[in-house]
Parts: C-alpha cells; structure tokens; sequence
C-alpha cells in the first residue's frame, strides 16, 4: 500500500489509495474525499466525487463510462434531487460495507477478547501481559477474518 516515498523519505499513499483507505462508516471523511477527488484528472475524480455539484459538471464534460449509479443518472437527465438521492446511496452502500468489515473482525476476535477478560490480562506486568495476549492471539485470533459477511 505504502508504495511511494516524498521528499522527505516517508512513505505515502496515492491519493486514490488514500480515498480508498477513507471509505469508511464515518460520514465526516465524505467530505476529505471529495476534496481528494477534485485534485485527480476529471476522467478520475467522476469515479470518487462525493460532491454532486461536480458530478453533475463532471457527467457532462467527462466521455469516460462510469458505472456509478449518481453518475449513470447525471448523464441521463435525471433531476438534480435523483443524482442527489442516487448518491447518498452510494455513500449509505460504502458506510454499510465498512460497518459489515469491521463487524467480521469483532466476531473474529470475540473469543480472544472473552478469554484476555477472563484471564485479565491488564492485570499482569507489562511483558508478562504482553507475552500471554500474543500467545493467545496465536491460539485464537484467525490470520484474516472471514470476508464473507
């Protein structure tokens, strides 16, 4: 993911692995988003625009297909409240499929945090803790939790 280095020799993501990384459930990073978007080449910023003034601008001066649903209704004509509705959905779908990743994860680590609990864990000295939560990790924790939700 970290694939390019700045300046300075820190290594950063691309601005649409940075929108990526930014789907998340929280409604605030919509708006980081699309001011992400904006700084793409048109052809890409109509495919992570989450401002649907640009959409509208965007569908009539970008040819490129695009397969978005608020996009797909800017260019048929749609009333702005359609693209505007067709939108929120897209936004809703992104929110709704973080929330259904992370959800795989708590189910994935519900035994480990029910036996750390148990063991209380936080208990014990700071190695001792940690040495007993990363062989319980071994033991309970799956290398990726299941993707299918």
């Amino acid at each position: 993911m970290f694939q390019q280095r700045c300046d300075e020799g820190l290594l950063v993501v691309d601005r649409e692995a940075l929108i990526r990384l930014k789907q998340t459930g929280r409604a605030k990073d919509y708006a980081v988003i699309g001011e992400l978007a904006r700084q793409l080449e048109p052809v890409r910023e109509i495919e992570w625009t989450t401002d649907v003034d640009r959409i509208l601008t965007l569908s009539r001066e970008v040819e490129a297909v695009s397969l978005r649903p608020s996009v797909r209704a800017a260019r048929s004509g749609a009333s702005r409240s359609a693209v505007v509705a067709a939108l929120a959905q897209e936004l809703d779908d992104l929110q709704q499929r973080d929330r259904a990743r992370l959800d795989a994860y708590q189910r994935a680590a519900e035994a480990y945090l029910n036996e750390f609990r148990r063991m209380q864990l936080d208990t014990l000295p700071l190695r001792q803790a940690h040495d007993e939560a990363v062989r319980l990790a071994n033991a309970l924790l799956p290398e990726r939790p299941p993707e299918k939700v």
